[in-house]
């Protein structure tokens, strides 16, 4: 069963039902824009890995079976979707396992921030970011698409999230919210991709048990996940060789680079991507401790800050580079 409202910018998608019903009325739904992301993902690797599209079906095909390991209520999902759009689950799993070929070769994606309801003037918790992507891969932010899942046995959510993708930020409704930044690694593995760790989050009832998700999977690669509760707030720096998780009863804040030690990683401390990411995060921290008070017109004006552009939280898109080169804000 599906239902679009059109009360946002975006239309909300609401699926109802089990996990391959709801699946497959979400690409049913989607099956144009899906087709469309597909196609700019293939080109993409094409232009700037010289894989051919039969090469990265064999290499998505790969994630399957740690899916399944990993959450078969996810895995029936993704079925679901492949189904409605007519599409293979290989073709869905480019689109949900993307960040584990292409992230390495894509910098200074997003900034976001957690604060705790006990510095709030509303005494209320927020979780927010700056939704930085790409431009050339995914169409400047044609492919976004809103999912409200409703169910009778786990947390009912929302997701904002790429057509085919199962999610990505979000909120349940037990009050936790999600917000992802990427993270460098050394090299992705066959594991499950980061987009489904992000939904498993999104079915948990409380903030431990949204930690206990991410530190269970066997991560294909690395994640930055922003998390909140109404009482609590924690950042969660994952990576395949680890989690490590900061809480705060004040703030927290991140961009793209780790804050932790990371085993096995040393990340570089030099060039544009770093410079980027570091001046974006100190830029945010200042914001935050700097504040006389902290409310929602507050965060809103923190995520529009254009402070140190190029290097600014609020993202624009400069025309003059290639687009393979540049990146933009999506979404606040």
């Amino acid at each position: 069963m599906t239902q679009i409202s059109k009360n946002s910018l975006y239309e909300v998608l609401e699926v109802k039902g089990g996990d391959f019903e709801r699946g497959f009325a979400y690409g049913e739904a989607h099956k144009s824009l899906i087709s469309r992301l597909l196609e700019s993902h293939f080109e993409y690797y094409a232009k700037h890995l010289g894989f051919d599209k039969d090469s990265v079906l064999r290499e998505a095909s790969l994630f399957a079976n740690p899916i399944r390991e990993y959450s078969e209520e996810i895995y029936e999902e993704l079925n679901g979707i492949a189904k409605g759009a007519e599409l293979s689950l290989d073709h869905i799993l480019v689109i949900a396992a993307f960040n584990e070929v292409f992230y390495p070769k894509l910098s200074k994606l997003c900034t976001s921030f957690a604060v705790h309801s006990l510095v709030t003037s509303e005494r209320l918790s927020y979780v927010g970011q700056n939704n930085d992507e790409g431009v050339e891969p995914w169409l400047d932010g044609e492919c976004v698409v809103l999912i409200k899942h409703t169910r009778k046995s786990a947390p009912d959510f929302i997701t904002y999230t790429y057509a085919g993708a199962p999610a990505m930020m979000g909120i349940n409704s037990y009050g936790l919210a999600l917000c992802i930044n990427a993270l460098n690694f050394s090299s992705p593995r066959v594991g499950v991709p980061m987009l489904c760790v992000a939904r498993e989050v999104l079915n948990q009832k409380s903030l431990e048990d949204a930690i206990n998700a991410i530190a269970r999977a066997k991560r294909a690669y690395s994640l930055n996940f922003m998390m909140g509760t109404p009482y609590e707030i924690a950042n969660v720096e994952a990576s395949p060789s680890g989690v490590q998780v900061m809480k705060s009863q004040s703030f927290v804040y991140h961009a793209n680079h780790y804050l932790c030690p990371v085993e096995g990683y040393q990340e570089r401390t030099s060039g544009e991507y770093y410079k980027n990411s570091n001046l974006r995060c100190e830029r945010m921290g200042q914001l935050l401790r700097s504040a006389k008070f902290i409310d929602f017109e507050y965060l809103k004006n923190v995520l529009r800050d254009h402070e140190g552009h190029p290097y600014g939280i609020c993202r624009h898109v400069d025309t003059k580079r290639p687009k393979e080169k540049e990146v933009g804000r999506l979404m606040a």
